[in-house]
């Protein structure tokens, strides 16, 4: 295979900044070339190199790869020759790969038509680890555990229509909640490839996510649409096939989702909406991994996805960009111990949020000090980074709207 190839920055993809005008701090746009640039969703590790690299997933001549961005340089290296289309596993049709790197192993791994592959970041160099029959359906998830020894997703039978539609993220997520299909959270070994399934329900199962420090716990949800799921979010323990509810939803009141591991592996964050659909009585809260110690707050703003190492401060990504009334903006939220307080506004965005690869997803780097997010502001979807500084310096949202709309 071709891997290792170094994609010398031309004019085609060339970073660099600008001011942004809702904020005025100084954006860099990473990748420019002509095609999509995303990173991984936003519970997907994909750091390395101390923090100066990151794995991505780009469209280039024709195909989409794995490739690594080492910021220091802005040099851009594929790691794989993928050609053709991806297999279409949770439903949300990006027909790409997902790369996610291991600390413990040093090691990004990755799923391609159903067989799991184990990558060198530094060599492109690659091993098999395990592949499953043609004819199931595997999550897009392909982080490691805590200590590196195991990778767990979820399997299902195809039981949706394949009858010919037009495919836009999500479409199919109705007619899977309804069959709630047989779904298996299996456990790899990523040495040998001996695979075993540690849990079996009668239920539509995505976001399979391992505590970072954790080796045993991970966590997954029931998936749909969030007004029509009963408990979202799940806890696991991959030794024993225990499973427990975390942020019980037995009340009925809220509908809860977007979870992700805090980075002490010990807690959940996750953000949630009145069931009955109030628009004005949203929450912020996180949890521990087994299901206690729930701390929960009303959260009167909106962002579609949140992201942080703790509660101290979070990062959000506002609404896509519309004609209407918007807030297409990257926000940050700080935490006092009791509440959050009104959202800054650090960058704007202008993120359609059309597909999985024009979604924001904003993450922070490992030091905390900026924010990697992506947006299609300019016809495709691209990498940009942009630092936090201090936040008490940064204008809120009424203050950037009505500057904006002068």
């Amino acid at each position: 295979m071709a891997a290792g190839l170094v994609l010398h920055i031309d004019s085609n993809d060339t970073p660099f900044s600008y001011l942004d005008r809702a904020s005025g701090r100084t954006v860099r746009q990473l990748t420019t070339y002509r095609g999509h640039s995303s990173h991984p969703y936003f519970t997907d590790p994909c750091w390395f190199n101390g923090g100066r690299s990151f794995v991505f997933t780009s469209d280039r001549d024709g195909s989409s790869n794995v490739y690594r961005y080492d910021i220091e340089d802005g040099v851009v290296r594929r790691l794989t020759d993928l050609t053709g289309v991806h297999q279409e596993n949770e439903r949300v049709f990006d027909y790409r790969p997902q790369p996610m790197y291991s600390a413990a192993n040093d090691r990004a791994y990755y799923w391609w038509r159903n067989t799991l592959y184990e990558l060198d970041v530094e060599t492109g160099a690659e091993r098999t680890v395990y592949s499953a029959p043609e004819s199931v359906l595997l999550g897009i998830h392909a982080a490691t555990s805590a200590d590196g020894k195991y990778i767990c997703t979820a399997v299902r039978d195809r039981v949706e229509s394949d009858a010919p539609s037009l495919e836009y993220p999500y479409h199919k997520f109705p007619e899977l909640m309804s069959a709630r299909p047989r779904t298996a959270i299996i456990r790899i070994e990523v040495a040998t490839g001996a695979c075993e399934t540690v849990h079996e329900e009668e239920q539509f199962i995505t976001h399979v996510n391992h505590s970072p420090t954790l080796p045993n716990v991970l966590t997954f949800c029931h998936e749909g649409h969030w007004e029509r799921v009963e408990q979202r979010i799940w806890g696991l323990d991959i030794t024993t096939g225990t499973r427990w509810k975390i942020r019980d939803q037995s009340d009925r009141r809220y509908t809860v989702g977007h979870e992700y591991w805090f980075a002490d592996g010990e807690r959940i964050g996750y953000h949630g909406r009145p069931r009955s659909g109030a628009a004005d009585e949203h929450v912020y809260g996180f949890a521990r991994w087994d299901g206690s110690d729930v701390t929960e707050v009303t959260f009167p703003y909106h962002s579609n996805h949140f992201a942080s190492a703790d509660e101290k401060i979070i990062v959000g990504d506002g609404t896509p960009v519309r004609v209407g009334l918007d807030t297409p903006y990257i926000m940050l939220y700080t935490w006092d111990g009791e509440r959050f307080a009104e959202p800054k506004v650090l960058a704007e965005h202008r993120c359609t949020f059309n597909h999985q690869h024009s979604h924001c997803h904003p993450r922070f780097t490992p030091d905390g000090r900026s924010i990697l997010f992506v947006s299609d502001a300019t016809g495709y979807a691209q990498l940009y980074l942009v630092e936090i500084g201090e936040i008490e310096n940064l204008p809120g949202v009424d203050e950037v709207q009505k500057r904006l709309a002068r």
